[in-house]
């Protein structure tokens, strides 16, 4: 699915793409939150701050770009359970 329609660039696709990774960054604070051991919080920590980082890499004019990210993070957000995974010792 592209956001690019008769040669005009959407922007919502950017957009939409923030929203996503909002929404995701709230289940890794949840998850941060949740962490039973400093360790598990970090881990959940870093991981958000490493998709933040692969967020801001999208060039907000590349409608490919944007929609492979998209797509990605919507693999993950249909993946990630409400309740923190438990990290093996």
């Amino acid at each position: 699915m592209t956001e690019v329609k008769g040669g005009v660039f959407n922007p919502m696709a950017y957009d939409a793409l923030l929203e996503l990774a909002t929404r995701i960054g709230g289940r890794y604070v949840s998850w941060v939150d949740q962490a039973p051991t400093d360790a598990a919080g970090r881990h959940w920590t870093y991981a958000h701050i490493e998709m933040q980082r692969q967020v801001r890499q999208v060039d907000p004019n590349d409608a490919e770009a944007i929609e492979a990210k998209r797509a990605e993070l919507r693999e993950l957000w249909a993946t990630m359970p409400a309740q923190a995974p438990v990290m093996a010792a």
